[in-house]
This record gives structure tokens, C-alpha cells and sequence, in this order.
């Protein structure tokens, strides 16, 4: 399944020295944790091994269905800081039994009920974003919940040029 990730410029160099990448826990945003220990448990449950370490996101649709991410992806998910230290888009192909669908809006629903009661209260009520329709939702995404990142799966890495401050991009431009 074609997906793409943006991850800091700097997993380049671990890619030098490693085969296999796996995103650590340490480095998830704490307020967030909860929402991805869930998706991490989804993961599970659907027979996607994260042996111990957290999920790596991805976009399998922006925009449309295969739609690859824009400059108002990108705009929309970085902070100013991620930008200036680097960011890279990578285009990979990873097995379909590794990836975990779901829909972008109906996380963001769980993301604001973790930072609203710091915990996820009704987790039954967040099953349906699984449930992808073959038509997405008007103004939604698609992302992948994978358990890393293969170097055998990468088939580009682009580096992400937007400055912050600057706001003439083309909001629709491929990244």
C-alpha cells in the first residue's frame, strides 16, 4: 500500500545505520499519549506487532482517495519548529496487512476527548473510524497506522520546503 510520512530530516542518518526505524514512546507528545496507547492497543488487536513501541503515521489519502499529502497537509500538522530543523516526506510501500486505516477527522474527535478529559471515556464511541467508506468524507483524510518504517519500503524521500511566515504556497501544491 502506498503511504506517505513526514519525519525529521535527521532519520536519514539513522537510516545509514539501520534497517528498520521504530518510532519511541519518549518522543510522543505527552497529552496526546493516551489517544496513541489506543491506537497502539487497535493495532494490536487488528494483528499489527508494535512489540513495545509507538505507531508510525502516515497519509494514505489527502484530499481524495490516494491523494498524496499537500503543502496544506504539511502546513496544517508541522510547527514552525519541526519546519526549520528539516522535515522530509516519505513515500513508502508497505505490506496492506501492516497497515492500520482510519479516518484522520474521527481521531482528531478521540484526540480532543484525551485533551479535554485527559482520557479516553467512551472508546466504544471511537470504533467507527475504522469504518472507512469507499468514498471519503468531504474535507477528511485517510492516515495508516503502521509499526515502523523499512528501509526496504522507502521508494522516496523529498524534503519539505516550506518556511515559516511565508503564506503565498500554493495550498493544494504536492509536498
Amino acid at each position: 500500500m502506498k503511504l506517505w510520512t513526514f519525519q525529521s530530516a535527521e532519520l536519514e542518518n539513522f537510516l545509514d545505520k539501520y534497517e528498520v526505524i521504530h518510532a519511541d514512546w519518549r518522543l510522543t507528545p505527552v497529552n496526546w499519549r493516551p489517544a496513541y496507547q489506543w491506537m497502539a492497543t487497535e493495532m494490536e488487536r487488528h494483528g499489527i506487532a508494535l512489540n513495545g513501541h509507538a505507531p508510525v503515521w502516515a497519509w494514505h489519502s489527502c484530499g481524495k482517495w490516494y491523494g498524496q499529502p499537500t503543502v496544506g497537509t504539511a502546513r496544517s500538522l508541522l510547527t514552525d519548529y519541526q519546519l526549520l530543523n528539516g522535515i522530509v516526506n516519505i513515500e513508502l510501500e508497505v505490506p496492506d496487512e501492516l497497515c492500520l486505516l482510519s479516518s484522520y477527522g474521527r481521531f482528531n474527535e478521540l484526540l480532543d476527548e484525551v485533551i479535554d478529559y485527559g482520557a479516553i471515556r467512551h472508546p466504544e464511541c471511537h470504533y467507527e473510524m475504522f469504518s472507512l467508506p469507499l468514498e471519503m468524507e468531504p474535507n477528511d483524510d485517510v492516515q495508516a497506522a503502521i509499526p515502523c518504517i523499512r528501509k526496504e519500503w522507502i521508494r522516496e524521500i523529498r524534503p519539505v520546503d516550506i518556511k515559516p511566515g511565508k503564506d503565498d504556497y500554493d495550498w493544494e501544491m504536492l509536498v
